[in-house]
């Protein structure tokens, strides 16, 4: 069936009652599922709650940030996934790619943080990245120019909350 008949379906009732079922459980298990991964492990817990904070204070410096986050999460990812789908041998490399680079990210931050002496002198930070992909201020002196984005009068005094809560700007 189209997708849109199975959306449909969601409030329709008789003969799409099967369909109705089979989407509730689906959300059913898999918000079931999330709490069985983020709830036993006390760790695993803060993980979603750090996640939150980092948007909200990168968001609080950069107003055009909370908009560009949900066109890309919520319109240009699942683009871009469907039309990978069509092929799957590409698609595969491509999540495989972006599993490196997270782990890369990730394994470089900690290594950075515990033992920067054990690293390549241009692996202890991250300037050896060009500005725009280490930092969202150049994005922000053009995106800020925009009617949607721009600081009103009573910010000017403001200071970012990543200067006062020391937030780091590395990715990831």
């Amino acid at each position: 069936k189209q997708w849109y008949q199975r959306r449909v379906a969601i409030t329709a009732g008789g003969d799409k009652r099967s369909v109705t079922i089979q989407v509730a459980i689906s959300h059913l298990l898999f918000n079931i599922f999330g709490i069985l991964v983020f709830y036993p492990v006390p760790f695993m817990r803060t993980i979603p709650i750090n996640f939150a904070k980092m948007l909200g204070n990168t968001t609080a410096d950069y107003r055009w940030f909370a908009i560009l986050y949900l066109i890309v999460v919520f319109l240009l990812l699942p683009m871009l996934f469907i039309a990978l789908s069509f092929s799957l041998p590409l698609l595969y490399v491509v999540i495989t790619l972006i599993i490196a680079a997270v782990l890369f990210i990730t394994i470089l931050n900690i290594l950075q943080d515990k033992i920067p002496e054990k690293l390549p002198e241009f692996l202890r930070t991250w300037d050896f990245l060009p500005k725009p992909m280490r930092s969202l201020e150049p994005y922000d002196s053009v995106l800020s120019k925009l009617i949607c984005c721009r600081k009103s009068v009573d910010d000017a005094d403001v200071i970012p909350l990543s200067v006062v809560t020391g937030a780091k700007t590395n990715p990831v």
